[in-house]
């Protein structure tokens, strides 16, 4: 049965800790690269500004040699390294606002990324959890489940057997959709992910996201709308990833996991 939740303080599991780290490290590296992106634009727009406003200048120098009708040597000097310079110069004003907007484009890509790791941690966490309940809690795994004969003659002992039938469930649960996370919870641990303050819906869009990022870039399809009810999405429309929704992003998932965590130590870890 599981222990009676004592009112004091719950420490966090290992598993949070684990997860804490990683999401502290994704943070940590969104934010420098976003820093970094941010300042490249700034030196490059400064280059363009500085090209514009020098190449003017040089233009007309060069006009002055030119009306010349003899350059010394002294004057040719001049005149050719004027030349290299407005050469420079204008590759800087035609081709740097490229590069610009590329540069702007990159940031949306690193928290693409962000977000497929932030749900990938997010996984890795369940299954560590899940886990660790279920080892230390072996009554909650029985279940309907069978093994062949060929199956408990293969995998030897009880403990094999045992880390098995574990390994097995665990493997499921991790890529399911969120609400069926919340039933295998409510279900197996009596642990209502509902009532966390990081709403379900906005946990499943989360995860539909990164989903449609991953394998349909970043398209919505027929199945995020299902799983997304009240999206206002449009069935083909391109979902943008903004520093504000990766950042909201990251709340959720870490008030789920926490959730979870103090639900999870309370009732069957706690020694």
């Amino acid at each position: 049965m599981p222990k009676k939740k004592p009112s004091q303080y719950i420490l966090p599991t290992k598993n949070y800790i684990t997860f804490e780290s990683s999401l502290n490290k994704l943070a940590h590296f969104l934010r420098t690269a976003e820093e970094w992106y941010d300042t490249q634009v700034r030196i490059l727009r400064w280059r363009v500004r500085f090209a514009k406003r020098e190449l003017p200048q040089l233009e007309r120098q060069m006009d002055e040699f030119l009306k010349k009708a003899k350059l010394s040597k002294a004057d040719e000097k001049r005149f050719n390294k004027i030349g290299g310079r407005v050469e420079e110069l204008t590759d800087i004003d035609i081709l740097v606002p490229t590069e610009i907007k590329l540069l702007r484009q990159s940031p949306e890509l690193i928290r693409i990324l962000g977000l497929s790791h932030l749900v990938t941690i997010y996984e890795g966490y369940l299954a560590d959890i899940v886990q660790e309940i279920l080892l230390s809690h072996l009554d909650i795994l029985k279940s309907g489940k069978q093994l062949t004969a060929e199956e408990v003659l293969t995998l030897g002992g009880r403990k094999q057997v045992v880390n098995y039938l574990v390994e097995k469930e665990v493997d499921e649960l991790p890529h399911s959709p969120f609400q069926k996370v919340v039933k295998y919870f409510d279900d197996k641990f009596n642990i209502n992910l509902n009532t966390s303050v990081a709403p379900p819906e906005k946990i499943t869009e989360i995860l539909a996201t990164r989903n449609i990022h991953v394998h349909n870039r970043g398209i919505v399809n027929r199945h995020f709308q299902d799983l997304v009810k009240g999206s206002t999405l449009r069935l083909g429309t391109y979902k943008c990833i903004t520093k504000e929704y990766l950042q909201f992003a990251i709340i959720c998932i870490n008030t789920i996991v926490r959730f979870i965590d103090t639900e999870a130590r309370a009732k069957y870890l706690t020694s």
